[in-house]
C-alpha cells in the first residue's frame, strides 16, 4: 500500500472540545495532516511572524502550513485580522486558508471573501460529518500545486 503523503495543517480556533474532536476525527478518516493547534488570533499572527522571521535566515528549514483552517469567533481577536494578516504579506498570500466556523452570518462570509479566504464553511457538528469533511480537504488539498514560499 502507498502511504499518502502528510500535509501540514494549522488549525486555529479557541474551542479545546473542537481541536481534540477534529484530531479524533481526522485518526478516524485516516488522512494524514500533521495538526499544529494554535488557541486565539494572536497565536495565529505570532506562529506567522516567527515563520516569517525563520524565513529570512534559513529560508529552506521553515515549516510553512500547506493549509490553515481558521475560526472566526475567538478571544483576543477574530479570525478575519489573521486571514488579512495573512493576505497583506505577499510571502503568506499564497497559503490556502479555509473558514471553518459555527457563525455563518452571511456579512461575514463576504467580508471573508473580499479579504480572499479559499473557502467558507460552516462546522460541522456530528462526528459523520467531519470525518466527510476532513476526507474532502485531505483529497482536495493533497493534489493542489502548492506555490513554493
Amino acid at each position: 500500500m502507498v502511504s499518502q503523503p502528510e500535509l501540514l495543517l494549522l488549525f486555529v480556533d479557541d474551542s479545546a472540545d473542537d481541536q481534540v474532536l477534529f484530531q479524533t476525527m481526522c485518526r478516524k478518516a485516516g488522512v494524514p495532516f500533521k495538526w499544529v493547534v494554535v488557541e486565539s488570533a494572536e497565536q495565529a499572527i505570532a506562529h506567522f511572524e516567527s515563520l516569517l522571521a525563520l524565513s529570512r535566515k534559513e529560508p529552506q528549514s521553515v515549516p510553512w502550513p500547506d493549509l490553515v483552517l481558521l475560526d472566526i469567533v475567538m478571544p483576543g481577536g477574530d479570525g478575519l485580522q489573521v486571514l488579512e494578516f495573512i493576505r497583506v504579506r505577499p510571502e503568506l498570500r499564497p497559503l490556502p486558508v479555509i473558514i471553518l466556523t459555527g457563525n455563518a452570518s452571511p456579512v461575514l462570509k463576504e467580508e471573508a471573501y473580499a479579504l480572499g479566504v479559499n473557502s467558507f464553511l460552516e462546522k460541522p457538528t456530528k462526528p459523520e460529518e467531519i470525518v466527510e469533511l476532513l476526507r474532502r480537504l485531505y483529497s482536495a488539498w493533497v493534489r493542489a500545486r502548492r506555490p513554493k514560499l
